[in-house]
């Protein structure tokens, strides 16, 4: 996800991105809606939907009014197919998603979650609106959502989420990443509308999650250049995603820098990624130190083929377009 709110599919809007953000900034200040602080993250440009899950998901802190079962059974549809959510449509092309029927109703509106998936690292839902839901003109209206109460300290804890036309209400999607090294068999995701289009509210929900078969492989790459070092330490290998775990230690003052990889299969491809994720950041004496991950969101095909990795470092205060490159290495599984 591209830092700032997540607007849908940019490229269905015909105007510059940083007026369209500014746009909707506004709006959300004119709505009394606070906007949280956010961490630095950047994804691949085949990812439209993505935001930050919280620190334990397994708590289950937050109490859901709704009052619909859920039914653990697979869902057998095109829930995704609607959605750029590569993982998703993976999933679900294996009948691998979770089928869920939970509603909450405020102000005329319902909300219903009618899927959710955990495959590694990531996290997927996909919701329902029908009602009274008034948009801005001709513009499809969007869902404000916050994860975990609107934590200030969890990246991305409040978001817009485009809602999409779906028989006489419309349909919405949430993707998220788990924000720990640990992953827990069974979470809970709490989740809370504040508004749905120019409507307020409240419809809250716990969201069950159900940890899909993955394993975890131990890595110990180390590469480093100017001072900054990465160590490669663990692979989460899910049924449709792959997440990347590594240490980074740059020199004191290094605390906005960003880690980007780049991660090309033995074709060449580029894979599709979910990139700077920032799992934990402390300073040590004079070194800071970060914990972070990248998900590949896609597969690893067939036989496992090898990946060549490229590390690159966004150095805080220069150009971003020209970041710290260094030695690629290769991941093979065989």
């Amino acid at each position: 996800m591209k830092e700032g709110w997540h607007l849908g599919k940019y490229n269905a809007i015909e105007v510059p991105e940083k007026e369209v953000r500014e746009a909707i900034r506004a709006g959300i200040r004119k709505a009394g809606l606070s906007v949280s602080k956010k961490k630095r993250r950047k994804t691949g440009p085949l990812l439209l939907s993505a935001a930050a899950a919280a620190l334990f998901l397994a708590s289950g802190i937050f109490l859901s009014p709704v009052a619909d079962a859920l039914a653990k059974v697979p869902f057998i549809g095109q829930l995704y197919g609607n959605f750029d959510d590569l993982v998703g449509k993976h999933l679900e092309s294996q009948q691998l998603i979770t089928r869920l029927n939970q509603s909450a109703v405020d102000k005329g509106i319902k909300v219903k979650i009618t899927s959710a998936y955990y495959d590694g690292a990531i996290l997927g839902a996909t919701f329902d609106v029908n009602g009274k839901v008034k948009g801005n003109g001709a513009d499809p209206p969007y869902a404000f959502y916050e994860i975990f109460g609107g934590d200030e300290r969890i990246s991305d804890s409040k978001e817009l989420v485009r809602l999409e036309p779906k028989g006489k209400g419309f349909t919405g999607h949430i993707q998220l990443y788990y924000p720990a090294s640990d992953l827990p068999e069974n979470a809970t995701f709490p989740l809370a509308f504040n508004a749905i289009g120019e409507t307020e509210g409240e419809w809250k929900f716990n969201v069950p999650l159900e940890q899909l078969p993955y394993e975890k492989l131990k890595m110990d790459k180390a590469v480093s250049k100017q001072g900054i070092r990465i160590h490669f330490d663990s692979m989460i290998v899910g049924k449709a995603s792959t997440a990347i775990d590594y240490t980074a230690i740059f020199p004191e003052g290094g605390e906005e820098n960003q880690v980007r990889l780049e991660i090309y299969d033995d074709d060449g491809e580029i894979k599709s990624l979910m990139d700077g994720i920032d799992l934990e950041v402390k300073k040590e004496g004079q070194q800071v130190i970060m914990k972070g991950r990248t998900i590949i969101l896609r597969p690893l095909d067939g036989d496992r083929p090898s990946l060549t990795v490229y590390p690159k470092v966004a150095l805080a205060g220069e150009d971003p377009n020209e970041p710290l490159e260094l030695e690629p290495f290769r991941i093979d599984f065989k």
